[in-house]
């Protein structure tokens, strides 16, 4: 009998640490078999500002996910996020000797390798991500594997990470007692839970906005082409309904989530909110318009600040899969009408779809990180990174062709699909 493999995807947030683990079974099905949250203290803005902290977030979380498996659980694949993430395209050619001419996976593995950059010391490599292929000329080649060619060259997109933080991020998670088999890019992992294949083809945005950070993600041609981090998030928008009001930071979350609306003509003005007393405090009314502007004000920045992000990344217009929203903070109402009268082009809230275990309070934005790891971690179950002194262990065609990776990746393809659920 074949011993079941468990696969742990690990998203550490601003606000949560979000653990879940799962299994593939024989036919190919994926089954969500544990899942943990637990409050995030020590990370801001997407980074690990106090260690001991996120290691006691990150170990709350493992142990109540692992709660009802009886199994002890050794090793994940970890988010990661934050201003300190880059990208850059980056090139690779390969030039067959000893008379052969028949592109082997083992070719193409030294090919992407040969595309990994050179680094600084304060850098390290999050992903090298093979777009097209050149092979003899011949242009836009998706997968070379079989064909014959003397000469082949790999485009290839490169995500990069700040050292210290990704030093950082591995020293809280090692301590909690399980080890990183790799960091996955967070809107990266979102795209796995969010995106549908044909998006991605024509090209799609995906902007995930989550507690600390918006993290942006461009698709073309199937591939990731761009990635950008924006040190803002929900908790802005929070702390700023806080000070207009001159109420609490919790409090003004709650009003956020009951009452937030991201378009002001949409919220209706008429409605009056009771402000909870605290400090003996004498309770208020405020307009709900009140409660909407500092969220209408954030938000219309926010979404400019990533409309700068693509035209100073060479991006002159949207791709015709429009912008696609998804993270925490896109649960907030009038937010696709929002987009649209900022951006005037095609834009969705996505929802990570159901997977077969998955617990009905996770079938929201909020989680489409955490699902988006655990895809990732069992679509890539082949890749191992080793961090540090430009150490270059990428993905290996032979390793996931082995795994059975076609049956997995069917799986995976059926539990990203996603639904849009309408809000008002």
């Amino acid at each position: 009998m074949t011993k079941e493999t468990f696969y742990t995807g690990i998203d550490i947030g601003t606000t949560k640490v979000c653990t879940l683990i799962a299994r593939v079974g024989e036919e190919g099905e994926l089954k969500v078999v544990g899942v943990g949250e637990a409050a995030s203290q020590g990370v801001h803005k997407g980074q690990v500002g106090d260690i001991m902290e996120t290691r006691q977030a990150v170990q709350k979380s493992l142990e109540e996910s692992k709660r009802y498996l009886g199994n002890k659980i050794s090793w994940a694949y970890v988010s990661i996020s934050g201003s300190h993430i880059s990208c850059m395209d980056s090139t690779g050619r390969f030039q067959q000797s000893n008379g052969e001419d028949t592109i082997s996976h083992r070719n193409v593995e030294s090919l992407i390798n040969s595309s990994y950059p050179k680094l600084t010391n304060d850098q390290e490599v999050l992903h090298v991500i093979p777009r097209t292929y050149d092979t003899d000329g011949a242009k836009g080649v998706r997968n070379p594997v079989g064909l014959h060619a003397k000469t082949l060259e790999v485009k290839s997109h490169v995500v990069l990470g700040g050292a210290p933080a990704v030093k950082n991020i591995l020293k809280a998670v090692k301590r909690s007692g399980i080890s990183v088999k790799s960091l996955v890019l967070a809107p990266l992992a979102a795209a796995e839970a969010c995106l549908t294949e044909d998006e991605r083809e024509m090209g799609v945005v995906l902007v995930d906005i989550g507690g600390g950070t918006t993290d942006i993600a461009v698709f073309n041609e199937g591939s990731l082409s761009y990635t950008a981090i924006l040190p803002v998030g929900g908790n802005q928008l929070t702390r700023d309904l806080s000070v207009a009001l001159s109420i609490p930071f919790y409090f003004a979350e709650e009003l956020k989530i009951r009452w937030g609306h991201a378009l002001l003509e949409t919220a209706d003005s008429s409605k009056e909110v009771m402000l909870p007393t605290f400090q003996r405090r004498e309770p208020r009314t405020v307009s709900r318009r009140e409660v909407c502007n500092p969220l209408y004000e954030r938000l219309s920045e926010t979404v400019k600040l990533v409309l700068l992000k693509l035209r100073g990344a060479g991006m002159r217009a949207l791709p015709p899969g429009g912008i696609v929203f998804t993270g925490g903070t896109a649960e907030i109402r009038g937010l696709t009408e929002l987009g649209k009268k900022l951006v005037g082009g095609p834009i969705r809230i996505a929802y990570p779809l159901n997977a077969y275990g998955l617990p009905n309070e996770l079938k929201s934005p909020t989680y489409s990180t955490s699902l988006g790891t655990l895809l990732w971690g069992i679509k890539h179950h082949g890749e191992k990174r080793a961090y540090g002194n430009g150490a270059q262990s990428l993905w290996r065609y032979n390793t996931i062709a082995r795994t059975g990776y076609n049956t997995i990746a069917r799986t995976v393809k059926k539990a990203v699909q996603t639904y849009v659920t309408p809000r008002s």
